[in-house]
């Protein structure tokens, strides 16, 4: 029997993959043709089957917004010849997102269509800056209006109104005619001392927040070079809730991977920080390899197979899904991880580690395993990263195990010129925290950075390991994390107390 084709019309969120919905996910799993627009979740796309076929449909900003009607041409195409396609849209679909042309085409055409909500700008941008959109005293409304035309004209807005409302005002795509919509804000009555806030990136690596207010906001944001995507969040409640946070205002340097940086800054947003992305090195997937696709078979002639990290966690789940697997190939043998965020990241394919050390390195790790398990003779599956130490495999082979070691992901510097917050040997002085979740990205960081002028900047450390790293470089950390997850950090960073710095614009 064959199945009818069915486009989803999907809203990916506001940037961080990681505010994808279940549902939503669950498609793009599963999707044989992806029309995504421009500001995706890099992420997203690589969850998509590697058979499917993925086209970019974006509007830049910048640029004439390509014709609807091709769109529109290109989806009933695509629906002749795939079965589930999905139409990725930023934010939610249906607000801003210019679904009701594309709704419309599938209707005259009869194609079967589904629309997965997704978190809207709004909403995303204000739980970032730790505003409310409404409350039962102060605001009880909340209105969103578009900045400009699909066309890019001046919006038609009613300025008098909105001034008039007892709520709060969101403003999308504002930032080209900024200027102008306060203008006619405080001409139409409204105080130019009203709270104004201006969240760009949202939920992002390189989020910006810039608060004011309504008369000096686009001064602010022009100062600060504010670019689209952003939002303008106008109201009595634009002060954030945040403010009591240790980390509220800080300005924190992130030293991972780019999708590492990514889920690091959206822990620090709910803190009230402000993330500063500076990828230090970049992943390499190695499941393609020959060596990896001939273990996955053999894994159940395993008695223990081993993670140490969440990347390989994932990338390795993304490569049995690629070769048509699923968790019975691991039939009898257990599982032992690094840390409870590798712990984690097995939850997510429903599995559960066998074992955990309860201090997250690879000496505890091998401890700890050989005194309960007495691994004598047992067959051991290391997978891991190819830049790994050889601590943990020399200690299970002293204690007579049989240890076979596969590389599924390794790492490679970034060169400096990648990253705007370093230069010439130096950092931006404005950093308050600078923070390293790895001996590999102290070593790529300090590769770029003399030592010497980091000294008035507050260190932290996710682990033992990468504190000594640290030392051997002339490095000594501010803090290091009681457990050695990015959370840990998080905690540990936030008990120790600076001089308040505040957000841009306060």
């Amino acid at each position: 029997m064959n199945k009818k084709p069915k486009i989803y019309i999907i809203g990916a969120g506001p940037g961080s993959g990681g505010l994808i919905s279940v549902r939503a996910l669950q498609i793009l799993q599963r999707a044989d043709c992806v029309l995504y627009d421009r500001l995706i979740g890099p992420e997203l796309l690589n969850l998509v089957p590697k058979t499917a076929e993925l086209l970019y449909v974006g509007k830049e900003h910048t640029a004439r917004p390509p014709k609807q009607k091709d769109i529109n041409r290109l989806i009933i195409k695509k629906s002749r010849i795939h079965k589930t396609i999905v139409r990725l849209k930023g934010g939610d679909a249906m607000i801003f997102g210019r679904a009701t042309e594309e709704l419309k085409c599938l209707i005259s055409n009869n194609i079967d269509f589904e629309i997965i909500p997704g978190i809207t700008a709004a909403s995303a941008a204000a739980a970032c800056a730790g505003l409310v959109l409404t409350d039962r005293n102060t605001a009880s409304a909340v209105t969103f209006i578009t900045g400009h035309t699909a066309d890019g004209k001046e919006v038609d807005i009613d300025f008098k109104s909105l001034a008039k409302l007892n709520g709060t005002i969101v403003f999308y795509m504002a930032v080209g005619n900024m200027k102008h919509i306060c203008h006619r804000l405080v001409k139409s009555d409204l105080s130019a001392h009203c709270k104004a806030t201006v969240v760009a990136n949202a939920s992002l690596a390189n989020q910006k927040i810039v608060k004011g207010t309504v008369a000096n906001i686009a001064e602010k944001c022009e100062k600060n070079n504010i670019t689209p995507p952003a939002v303008m969040i106008i109201g009595k409640n634009c002060f954030s809730r945040l403010q009591h946070r240790p980390l509220f205002g800080k300005k924190v340097l992130m030293t991972r991977d780019s999708v590492g940086n990514a889920a690091f800054a959206c822990k620090l947003a709910a803190r009230g920080a402000c993330a500063v992305s500076c990828p230090t090195f970049e992943i390499h997937d190695l499941t393609g390899k020959k060596e990896v696709k001939q273990i996955i078979p053999k894994i159940k002639n395993f008695d223990w197979v081993f993670f140490t990290s969440p990347t390989g966690v994932k990338l390795f789940f993304a490569a049995t899904k690629r070769l048509n697997k699923d968790s019975r190939f691991f039939a009898s043998a257990k599982i032992a991880c690094i840390g409870a965020e590798t712990a984690t990241a097995l939850e997510d394919f429903n599995i559960n580690a066998d074992f955990v050390p309860k201090i997250f390195t690879s000496d505890k790790l091998a401890k700890g395993f050989i005194k309960k398990y007495k691994p004598a003779g047992k067959k051991i599956l290391l997978l891991r990263s190819a830049l790994a130490d050889s601590v943990l495999t020399a200690k299970l082979k002293s204690a007579k195990a049989k240890v076979k070691t596969v590389s599924i992901y390794t790492a490679e510097k970034l060169s400096q010129n990648c990253h705007p917050e370093r230069s010439e040997g130096s950092i931006d002085e404005n950093i308050d925290w600078l923070t390293f979740a790895s001996s590999f990205a102290v070593k790529c960081f300090f590769e770029d950075i003399a030592p010497e002028t980091v000294r008035q900047i507050k260190i932290a450390s996710i682990g033992p390991t990468v504190t000594e790293t640290l030392k051997k470089i002339g490095v000594k950390p501010t803090v290091q994390a009681k457990e050695h997850t990015i959370d840990g950090l998080i905690e540990a960073m936030e008990k120790i107390r600076l001089t308040p710095t505040p957000v841009v614009g306060v």
